[in-house]
């Protein structure tokens, strides 16, 4: 239950006990109508509680009784009797104390993620929230569709039974949003009806759960080199949220010409809370990739999904490059990451290259020395490479925050950077990736800590206390 909720009974309460002042001014006809009423409210109140309170049965006795009560004065008429009308007002007295000492003071907390692969947005957050005692804090994976050409929902998907076993996981059908209320929502997903590639069920568009609490907060799920473009600011989970937390002051610049300055508040990205953490504590590599990684100079290839829309022919056989050039050398690896919708985007908006996508990848796949990555945690794959090469992506900016090397490819220069180019790390119009790899291989990178500084300062904070942050701002606001 939340604290909102627990308010909104007791007003309801409140209104019944404020109706026994006005009965007896009513015709015979209004007072049996607005006794019905009074009835109902009880009944509903009583429902509500016996759904969200296990130990409950002294409250529901007592409104029960009091609802029989409320009945029993409408055969009362315009002479209310005395004795029924104070015992019904005591009763409702009785009612307001025990849902004041039964019904716990808790706030009720709700992570609504669709994507296993996008938990990163959420996950320190989550972990400040479960350290308090005060607060009920529920995940509840939502499933979601993938959408075809012509935008019908025509396969529902979900990742629940994917997210690290650590996470009590609750199921999204026996969870009722509008009977619980909570005090915070949490959401990565902006797009409601938006979203040309996947689309979350109506009843979970931003539109319907801002219905349902009065804290709506939307953590952008991408990472961005500076500027963000001007289409996230003004997405329909941005436009509903009661805060937006973002990465960095110059992006909060573009999101408050489109937004109230209040609602955008700078923390910095808990994505880059994962980066920082998987640094300090690499994650161990997994069994099966351990035959073609083990003991070689790993490089990450990430492919975006403007690759499969606007580039796929050149992708392709930029793909096919790297596999000849990584078979004539036992030294190095790849390990191939590419977006997790990689497929669906072909099939929505980019047909013609579905077939040749998945030929590539099965080529890949009898690389020895490369590993394709589909596992559902991108900064597993961030942790064990020792250089990037690839499209442009929020990938990047996680990566760069770590110093270590990366290769832009020159079709994957993506407008936002236009004009704009980092100085620490290599692009493919002014630098042979052959040249990039033989400069790692060679231990010849002398650019770490520019890297590090440079990336750093495109966040607030680099520390890995952004989630946390987040969090302190959001219980503030809920106990204010």
């Amino acid at each position: 239950m939340s604290k909102k909720w627990k308010q909104n009974i007791k007003e309801l309460l409140g209104t019944v006990k404020d109706g026994f002042a006005v009965l007896e001014t009513m015709d015979s006809a209004a007072l049996i109508e607005f006794l019905q009423t009074m009835q109902e409210a009880v009944i509903h109140i009583g429902n509500s509680i016996e759904k969200q309170i296990a130990d409950c049965e002294q409250i529901i006795e007592t409104l029960t009784e009091l609802a029989e009560r409320i009945y029993e004065l409408s055969f009362d008429g315009n002479h209310l009797k005395y004795k029924n009308l104070e015992k019904a007002k005591t009763l409702c007295e009785k009612a307001e104390k025990e849902m004041d000492i039964g019904i716990p003071d808790v706030y009720e907390i709700l992570f609504l993620p669709y994507k296993v692969s996008m938990w990163d947005a959420l996950e320190t957050i989550y972990e400040a929230a479960i350290l308090e005692k005060d607060c009920h804090v529920t995940v509840m994976p939502i499933p979601y569709y993938h959408m075809t050409e012509d935008r019908s929902n025509v396969e529902l998907e979900y990742e629940g039974n994917q997210f690290p076993r650590n996470i009590e996981i609750t199921d999204y059908r026996k969870y009722d949003i509008p009977e619980k209320f909570p005090d915070v929502i949490f959401i990565h997903n902006p797009y409601d009806d938006h979203n040309l590639v996947t689309q979350v069920p109506r009843c979970y568009f931003s539109s319907e759960l801002m219905k349902y609490t009065d804290h709506l907060v939307y953590i952008p799920y991408k990472v961005c080199a500076e500027r963000v473009r001007d289409s996230f600011c003004v997405m329909s989970g941005v436009r509903n949220a009661w805060r937006v937390f973002v990465q960095s002051e110059t992006v909060r610049e573009v999101y408050i010409k489109y937004n109230p300055q209040e609602k955008i508040v700078v923390t910095g990205s808990p994505k880059i809370d994962k980066v920082i953490r998987n640094a300090q504590y690499p994650p161990q590599m997994p069994e099966e990739w351990k035959s073609a990684l083990d003991g070689k100079i790993v490089f990450l290839l990430n492919t975006h999904l403007n690759s499969i829309i606007n580039h796929s022919e050149e992708m392709i056989k930029e793909v096919e490059g790297l596999i000849a050039f990584f078979e004539k050398r036992e030294d190095i690896a790849l390990l191939w990451r590419p977006h997790p919708l990689s497929v669906e985007t072909a099939k929505t908006m980019n047909i013609k290259t579905v077939r040749a996508y998945q030929q590539l990848v099965e080529r890949f796949k009898e690389l020895k020395n490369g590993v394709f990555d589909q596992t559902s945690d991108p900064h597993q794959a961030i942790a064990l490479s020792n250089a990037y090469i690839g499209d442009w992506s929020s990938m990047v900016m996680m990566f760069g925050v770590t110093g270590k090397p990366i290769f832009i490819r020159t079709t994957a220069l993506d407008w936002n950077m236009a004009g704009k180019r980092l100085k620490s790390i290599d692009y493919e119009d002014t630098v042979k990736l052959e040249t990039f790899i033989d400069m790692i291989v060679t231990g010849k990178d002398t650019g770490r800590e520019d890297r590090k500084e440079e990336f750093a300062g495109l966040f607030a904070r680099t520390d890995g206390n952004s989630g946390k942050q987040i969090w302190e701002y959001v219980k503030n606001a809920l106990e204010e």
